[in-house]
């Protein structure tokens, strides 16, 4: 339960980041000293108990009897200054995939969310799309956007294609080519296929159709859960529902609003992937003489054509909804999704059970996995046409926006191609398993041109395209991590950008002794730093291959015979024979990948409750607007609470100190680290929608520490978390080719066109911490220290353990800057600090 029995007029509340640092160590004390003092499994606010600050406060006053003042660097691990009631907030619950405390089935489904969860990966990077063009801005008017559309639409293809992989693996490879003439082909399913082998090929495909069906409503119960458990918004954000013309779409209350436009195109990616199923099996009728073939066809193509009309037009964004019309024809396409949810249905469940209990049918397996194969072709073709009207969509201000304003055809292709990777590595694997000894580069032969249920290749077909794109797709990311590595391996030193420290001749305090030893170890920090940094140039040379790879084998598909008659006989089968031992050894080498990525997945410890980190956080971070079947958006749920709490405690009555004096109205100092800082800001602007904003403003202060806002968030989604909502001096791109990447990183230096003004931040100051060996870590306002308020320099070297250490991208709170920047901001405000009148008098900073 919440308590207001504090008597510290301060709350420091702590946010941890993309490690899901544990509340013990956010506080920086033993487990045991720690306790929950609000929240669940998903959300929770934890504080030292009562003995462990009261033994911290004893061991102050102990140093300082005995050796004076306790300097900055002897400050002990997780000591609460007075006056600070600390708390840390910890929000990894939130798509949590971390193995529990203890228990062997804990462990085990765990393990099984980790690999489910990065199965989601394609859908939640292709939803970071929509919100990284130009977003039009309110003024702009409302109505549909040709932007937001288009790229909704491009994500509806990431549904199909996962379908489309599922039905080849079960219709095409195990309800029909595994079984012949009443006997098991397939010699790896032993006595289970046995028992298939005895039901009729149309029972068979009535059976294992429900593989994909059962998939694709698996990933849409997932997302309704997790829209019942995280988006609780509407109970704690205020604020009117109309879009306001001029400020951030963070303090928009219809950013966090979501449910009602995720659930409607969460039914519209069911009802077409279910659509796509009855298509592709639409054409087990084809011996049938009474025409239902082309009926299912029609009617399934006519309802995922309604879907994707209806996808493109819904409303996803703030910037797109309007209001509550009566309007009877939108009134009608609002209830369209579940109309055309059920239609989807009824024509894949009549049919099939036809199937099932219908015994006078006779199969077509060459037009099934010839239809499956055109339909997989078509989506990609409509997926790739996509991509590219998204790479040209307009983009004002390209030198400020990732990838030069190319950032959504980026995250678009990223996802579809990893979506095709996970799809084809099923598909070939199973298929390499049940094809015996037969090599990989086999599965793509095509069925014979005949007709009939008996009409099926000798060896298991998997359809031309899967085997070709692993082979296609791992040689241009070949050629990729060639450039990459090229970069990554350039000398750097960025040491001109390190602040200048000097120690007295024959100083032999602690840190001037470590400066001196450790001196090589902060250089190669430093530089493997800037190497990390240059995320924005890898992943994009990682695309442009992804991108050319796909190209590469949707072309090899299209036209089989166009490299026979180019080249000469023997050249054209020379290169033939080689590209099919390339397949080969690609097999092996992505199911190498996949188990290392598995491996890191499920052994990662316990902390690493988000698979790959910060592209993991990345995108999740915003709202399912693009696509509804990604991870949960953990920050629909920390952003309202974090606001609930800095609310709850500025809401407190003020505090005396009984000497007389006015008493203290309550501040706070949100600290946050990492992807806390993200979380942090978006709560700000989501409090500024209160009715008593203008009495919080003054008594919120922002210290963050390792944060990327500035360089990656305000340059992939500029219109979210851009130098107009922080209020930074706009960013470039690294130069990936310079020894410094980001030394002229600033368009425009704060000496020259002045420190931005923090009038408009929700928060009366902010200061950020940074160093050189963080890898994460980057200044909030500028790279230029001149002019520069808000970012201090952090210390390096921690030495508050036994044994000096160079830090990295964590344990921020424990250097002097920490504290020297938690005293400023805790200092006590003047008495007229809460008036707005004083506030606008008041210089900013």
């Amino acid at each position: 339960m919440m308590s207001t029995a504090h008597s510290e007029p301060v709350l420091e509340l702590r946010i941890h980041g993309v490690n899901n640092t544990p509340p013990h160590e956010m506080l920086d004390l033993p487990e045991d000293d720690v306790e929950l003092a609000f929240g669940d499994d998903l959300g929770s606010f934890w504080h030292p108990t009562d003995d462990a600050v009261e033994r911290g406060r004893v061991d102050r006053v102990q140093g300082e009897s005995s050796r004076g003042v306790v300097a900055p660097d002897e400050v002990p691990r997780g000591r609460v200054p007075d006056g600070i009631h600390r708390e840390t907030y910890s929000w990894g619950g939130m798509v949590r995939t971390a193995p529990p405390q203890s228990g062997f089935g804990g462990v085990v489904i765990a393990v099984v969310a980790r690999v489910a969860w990065t199965l989601l990966l394609p859908f939640s990077i292709a939803n970071a799309a929509i919100w990284s063009w130009q977003l039009p801005s309110p003024r702009d008017g409302h109505g549909i956007r040709v932007g937001a559309a288009v790229i909704r639409t491009a994500c509806l293809t990431l549904t199909l294609v996962f379908t489309l992989a599922l039905a080849s693996v079960a219709i095409d490879l195990f309800a029909l080519q595994c079984f012949r003439g009443g006997t098991t082909v397939c010699v790896p399913l032993g006595e289970v296929g046995d028992t298939f082998a005895a039901w009729k090929d149309e029972r068979r495909v009535a059976l294992f159709s429900l593989l994909p069906v059962v998939a694709l409503v698996t990933v849409f119960l997932v997302s309704k859960l997790s829209i019942l458990r995280y988006n609780i918004a509407r109970r704690i954000i205020g604020g009117d529902d109309e879009a306001g013309a001029d400020r951030p779409l963070l303090q928009e209350p219809r950013f966090w609003l979501s449910r009602t436009e995720t659930n409607r195109l969460a039914v519209l990616h069911l009802a077409a992937g279910l659509a796509t199923v009855s298509l592709v099996t639409s054409f087990a009728w084809a011996s049938d003489t009474t025409g239902i073939t082309p009926f299912l066809a029609v009617g399934s193509t006519a309802v995922l054509l309604a879907c994707a009309a209806l996808v493109a037009g819904t409303d996803s964004t703030p910037f797109e909804r309007t209001a509550p019309s009566r309007h009877r024809l939108l009134e009608l396409l609002r209830r369209a999704p579940v109309a055309l949810l059920g239609a989807a249905a009824v024509l894949y469940a009549l049919p099939m059970i036809v199937l099932a209990f219908h015994g006078d049918i006779r199969l077509e397996p060459r037009l099934m996995g010839e239809a499956s194969d055109g339909v997989l072709i078509t989506v990609l073709i409509v997926a790739l046409v996509l991509i590219v009207v998204a790479w040209a969509l307009p983009a004002a201000d390209r030198a400020r926006r990732a990838w030069h304003g190319r950032a959504a055809a980026v995250f678009l292709t990223l996802g579809l191609a990893i979506e095709l990777v996970l799809g084809s590595v099923v598909n070939v694997l199973v298929g390499d398993w049940l094809n015996g000894p037969s090599a990989a580069s086999r599965l793509d032969q095509p069925y014979p041109e005949c007709s009939g249920e008996d009409c099926l290749p000798q060896e298991m077909t998997i359809g031309p395209f899967f085997a070709p794109f692993l082979g296609m797709t791992l040689a241009a990311i070949v050629v990729g991590a060639i450039i990459v590595g090229v970069m990554v391996a350039l000398p750097r030193d960025v040491g001109a950008r390190a602040p200048k420290v000097s120690f007295a001749r024959g100083d032999t305090s602690p840190r001037a002794t470590l400066t001196t030893l450790l001196e090589g170890e902060v250089r190669r920090k430093r530089a493997l730093a800037a190497r990390l940094h240059l995320a924005e140039p890898v992943v994009g040379v990682l695309a442009i291959a992804l991108f050319v790879g796909t190209v590469a084998t949707l072309a090899m598909t299209l036209t089989p015979g166009l490299l026979p008659s180019l080249l000469q006989a023997d050249v054209a089968q020379a290169i033939s024979t080689g590209f099919a031992r390339w397949i080969n050894a690609s097999l092996l080498i992505w199911v190498v990948i996949g188990l290392s990525v598995s491996a890191g997945l499920v052994l990662g410890g316990r902390r690493s409750s988000r698979p790959l980190a910060l592209i993991w956080d990345l995108a999740c971070f915003l709202p399912r607007a693009g696509h509804p079947f990604g991870a949960p958006c953990y920050t629909e749920r920390a952003v309202p609470e974090v606001a609930r709490r800095i609310r709850w405690w500025l809401d407190l009555p003020p505090v005396g100190d009984g000497s007389g004096a006015p008493p203290r109205p309550r501040s706070v100092v949100v600290s946050a680290h990492s992807m806390g800082a993200v979380v942090a800001v978006a709560a700000l602007y989501a409090l500024r929608n209160e009715p008593s904003w203008e009495t919080y403003r003054d008594r919120i202060h922002l210290l963050t520490f390792g944060i990327q806002l500035r360089p990656y968030f305000g340059r992939f989604f500029p219109e979210v978390l851009g130098p107009a909502v922080i209020e930074s001096v706009p960013c470039g791109r690294p130069r990936p080719w310079a020894r410094d990447p980001w030394a002229s990183a600033d368009l425009g230096a704060p000496g020259a066109a002045g420190d931005p003004a923090d009038e408009g931040f929700p928060a009366r100051t902010w200061v950020n911490l940074w160093r050189l060996t963080d890898y994460l870590g980057f200044p909030v306002r500028s790279i230029d220290s001149s002019g520069n308020r808000r970012d201090r320099y952090a210390e390096e070297i921690d030495l508050s353990g036994y044994v000096g250490a160079v830090d990295m991208h964590s344990w921020y709170y424990r250097t002097p800057a920490y504290h020297r920047a938690l005293a400023d901001l805790t200092r006590e405000p003047s008495a007229d600090a809460a008036t707005p009148e004083s506030r606008a008098a008041r210089p900013p900073g």
